[in-house]
C-alpha cells in the first residue's frame, strides 16, 4: 500500500509497482498519478494504519488508512497468490 502511495505521490516511479499489481490495477495507479493533482496538494501521503483479512488460502484483503496533510483517507485492496507470488488484483481509494 505504502508503495501505491508513494507511486501516485510521484516520489517511485511507476514500473516498480509491475511485478506486485495485476495490469488493470497498474493502469488505475498510473491515472491517479497524473490526475490526483488536487490531493497532492494537501500534502505527502503518509499510510498510519494496515489490517489484514484472510479470505480464502490464496487471497487476503488489505485495508487501512492514510493521511494528507490534516485530512484521513481510506485504501483497501484484495491480493491474489498467483505462481506462488503475491499481487494486487483490486484496489480501492476514498
Amino acid at each position: 500500500m505504502r508503495l501505491v502511495l508513494e507511486v501516485i505521490d510521484g516520489r517511485r516511479p511507476l514500473g516498480q509497482l509491475r511485478p506486485v499489481v495485476e495490469p488493470t490495477v497498474l493502469a488505475a495507479v498510473e491515472t491517479l498519478a497524473r490526475t490526483a493533482t488536487a490531493e497532492r496538494r494537501l500534502g505527502t501521503a503518509l499510510l498510519v494504519t494496515v489490517h489484514t483479512a484472510e479470505v480464502s488460502i490464496d487471497s487476503a484483503e488489505v485495508f487501512g488508512g492514510y493521511e494528507r496533510g490534516n485530512r484521513r483517507f481510506a485504501i483497501a485492496a484484495r491480493l491474489v497468490l498467483r505462481r506462488g507470488r503475491w499481487r494486487v488484483a483490486a484496489l480501492r481509494m476514498r
